[in-house]
């Protein structure tokens, strides 16, 4: 759910920005009569064509007695995400059908910012088995991250209707033949229905509430999103999952500061939560730290090598997260530092921009790694805002020491 095209649109030239397909684009692919009437998609998720999941070449868990089993221990003890892909894959290939594996290699790829593979994962989880009800709401938060809003809506209907069947009876999508919904009705359809099954629960489903913020959220209804993540924490606060939702969703309206305060929560819970210190460097670039901002992606840069301390390069990795490197690219262009910014791309060692080993200046210091860590940022990030503010700061907060 992290979209910042208008911050990239700042922060980089014209020609680099690619953007998104429109609304009606989309629909004009999906439905009959648009441009794209020569190659309709299956928004289903269980129905669709698959996207095929690339596997790494180098994996140390293939013959590892437990890859699931180890997966699981990783995650769960704060272990890096990598590892614990890593073996999920040498799980969903010991044996290909099995839905389980193939929802936890998704779910991990998505907390290591590598939205590619984990669609991909999920895809192929939904397909070995179509009631997987945590796989298709993360599929559905997936493809919204993408922009591909038919296909999430798509997914939750699927959700609401193998949760809450009851609900959807005599309330059937049309098929992709039929051009009878608008994107607008589509989208009204799915989320009066997800209103629905919210009124007749006596106590909070955290998942009707996660579906209707993902749904507010396309509608740019960020309040009501804001209401609805914050519902779903009250019945999980510990889910640093939806820490990271709330958080989003208040940077893209605008509050920075409250969406910092979330990212840090959801790191206080899960230190290598790589895509939530993606999203905390985003926020420092929204209010114009990019130091900091550089540090935080630096940071999730390094929990992408296995062995964590960056010393590795990543070159040979199939599954990158090339939206990290262009972000952290884009803060450098800000800062200025352009021989900084032209290492940024796959296969670079991330001491490189520790160490000052390239010419010029040297850079940083020290990544945030750590909680003591991220307290000590949260108060400088925070101070430095409080500082503009006021009007007093005096700091050139975009160079680097």
């Amino acid at each position: 759910m992290e979209r910042f095209n208008e911050v990239w649109q700042k922060a980089s030239d014209p020609d680099e920005i690619r953007p998104g397909k429109g609304w009606d684009e989309e629909f004009d692919d999906y439905y009959p009569g648009g441009s794209g009437n020569d190659a309709l998609f299956d928004p289903d998720p269980v129905t669709a064509e698959l996207k095929p999941y690339t596997f790494e070449p180098d994996n140390p868990y293939l013959n590892h007695p437990d890859p699931l089993g180890e997966g699981l221990r990783l995650w769960n003890e704060g272990g890096q995400l990598s590892a614990a892909a890593l073996a999920f894959e040498a799980a969903a290939q010991r044996d290909p059908n099995d839905a389980r594996a193939w929802m936890l290699l998704g779910q991990v790829q998505a907390e290591n910012e590598k939205e590619d593979p984990a669609i991909a994962a999920l895809q192929r989880a939904v397909k070995e088995d179509n009631n997987n009800l945590p796989a298709l709401m993360s599929l559905a938060v997936s493809y919204t991250n993408e922009g591909h809003d038919l296909q999430a809506y798509s997914t939750l209907y699927r959700w609401l209707s193998t949760r809450y069947p009851e609900i959807v009876n005599g309330s059937p999508l049309p098929d992709k033949a039929s051009a009878t919904l608008t994107p607008q009705d589509y989208h009204d359809r799915i989320t009066n229905l997800f209103l629905q099954s919210a009124a007749r629960s006596e106590q909070v489903d955290p998942d009707v509430q996660v579906g209707l913020g993902v749904l507010f959220y396309n509608a740019g209804d960020y309040d009501k999103a804001v209401d609805c993540f914050s519902s779903a924490l009250s019945a999980r606060p510990g889910d640093y999952v939806l820490w990271n939702r709330l958080g989003a969703t208040l940077a893209n309206s605008g509050k920075s500061e409250e969406a910092i305060e979330a990212y840090y929560k959801a790191l206080e819970i899960k230190p290598s939560f790589v895509r939530g210190r993606y999203n905390l460097g985003v926020s420092c670039i929204n209010i114009g730290v990019y130091k900091e901002a550089a540090e935080h992606l630096l940071g999730a840069l390094s929990m992408h090598v296995v062995g964590g301390d960056g010393s590795a390069s990543t070159a040979h990795q199939r599954n990158i997260s090339q939206n990290l490197w262009d972000t952290l690219r884009r803060t450098f262009v800000m800062m200025e530092r352009r021989d900084l910014s032209d290492m940024c791309h796959p296969g670079t060692d991330l001491h490189a921009f520790r160490t000052g080993e390239y010419p010029r200046r040297k850079l940083l210091s020290s990544v945030v790694t750590d909680s003591d860590s991220l307290t000590f940022f949260r108060v400088r990030v925070l101070s430095i805002r409080f500082q503009y503010y006021l009007g007093v700061a005096k700091t050139n907060v975009t160079s680097a020491t």
